[in-house]
């Protein structure tokens, strides 16, 4: 059986996508070059499996992630702090949820910049919170909770060619039911029965 030192130095295998908009952190002075280390560490060393519950979760102890990076005792409590109040890092019961971890989709980055050229991570996340509001779906404490991939999904464009099907044909608010009746007859590609309630709510034909 594997030790915890050995679990440890797995934490270094493999390899994850990235951008270059995240140095607009240190240009900007959003955050300290120590806190963009504690950040960028936390993303490395966060769970990249997304069958796993804790996909996007940082659950190393204070004292294994300063193992891990070499650095003094107080490092993480001192930056971590940072980077929850900047919004970067949310603290949960039993570990971290890394704010912005789906950024290592290769899939969502290039939607990014084909909409916007600069992957900008303050940008990203005031568009990843206007996109949960809108939805009106959640309460504060969901919102917080939100895990990477139900972000990285909200963050997915809907499909032109399924959103003018769908108001083409259907204009008036129905039961849910309905919906997802409407969504298994019409073989939608991007929408959702949740996404169809939503555009008859919140979009007008002009």
């Amino acid at each position: 059986m594997r030790n915890k030192s050995q679990l440890l130095d797995n934490k270094y295998h493999g390899w994850y996508p990235t951008y270059r908009g995240k140095f607009l952190l240190l240009k900007n002075k959003v955050i300290s070059k120590e806190a963009f280390i504690l950040y960028e560490a936390s993303v490395a060393f966060s769970d990249w499996d997304k069958e796993h519950k804790t996909y996007g979760l940082l659950s190393l102890s204070q004292s294994e992630i300063e193992s891990q990076l070499g650095f003094s005792k107080g490092y993480v409590s001192r930056y971590g702090g940072t980077l929850i109040e900047k919004g970067l890092w949310e603290k949960l019961p039993d570990n971290i949820r890394v704010v912005g971890f789906e950024l290592i989709e290769i899939k969502l980055l290039k939607e990014i910049v084909k909409k916007n050229k600069v992957v900008d991570l303050q940008k990203y996340l005031v568009e990843t919170q206007q996109l949960v509001a809108n939805k009106g779906e959640l309460d504060a404490k969901e919102r917080a909770c939100l895990s990477p991939q139900s972000v990285a999904d909200l963050q997915q464009p809907l499909s032109k060619s399924d959103i003018g099907s769908f108001k083409d044909k259907y204009y008036i608010p129905r039961t849910d039911e309905e919906y997802e009746r409407m969504w298994k007859e019409g073989n939608y590609q991007s929408l959702t029965p949740d996404d169809m309630k939503w555009l008859d709510n919140n979009i007008s034909e002009n």
